[in-house]
């Protein structure tokens, strides 16, 4: 994670932003409870809101789900609401991401229909692991490093 800088862990919960590439890593492991959710995405809103304020091109979200276990509905619907969000506030994001087909949260975000009708043509691929995203995005934006 060369280049990476810690905004936010609980336990195996973690954001990661490098500024250098406009990127920020996402990772979410196990279950994560309401209370958890809107800590972990208060960083997020904060994280993205940064990014906005120096007027990039385009901001990278790696959001790796390869080791979580589906969210409680309450906290679903919650992810869908800010998910939402965050591709209307942001249009300058796009977003990748790291799992197995089978993952349980992966099988809830990929029904998630109005999250793709909106915001499908920023939702660039699914990768196994983080390396194959951050080759994917590197090469779109033409790093060598």
């Amino acid at each position: 994670m060369s280049g990476y800088v810690i905004v936010h862990e609980i336990g195996d919960r973690t954001i990661l932003v490098y500024t250098k590439k406009n990127r920020v890593y996402a990772k979410l492991h196990g279950s994560l409870s309401e209370g958890l959710f809107r800590y972990g995405q208060s960083a997020l809103d904060a994280v993205f809101a940064i990014f906005a304020v120096m007027e990039p091109r385009y901001i990278d979200y790696i959001l790796d789900v390869r080791f979580s276990k589906a969210l409680p509905d309450e906290v679903f619907k919650l992810w869908q609401e800010k998910a939402l969000e965050l591709g209307s506030k942001y249009p300058q994001a796009n977003m990748v991401v790291v799992t197995d087909r089978d993952s349980p949260l992966w099988l809830q975000i990929s029904e998630s229909k109005g999250l793709f009708e909106l915001h499908g043509n920023r939702m660039l691929g699914v990768f196994q692991n983080q390396e194959e995203a951050e080759a994917f995005f590197d090469k779109l934006r033409g790093f060598s490093d």
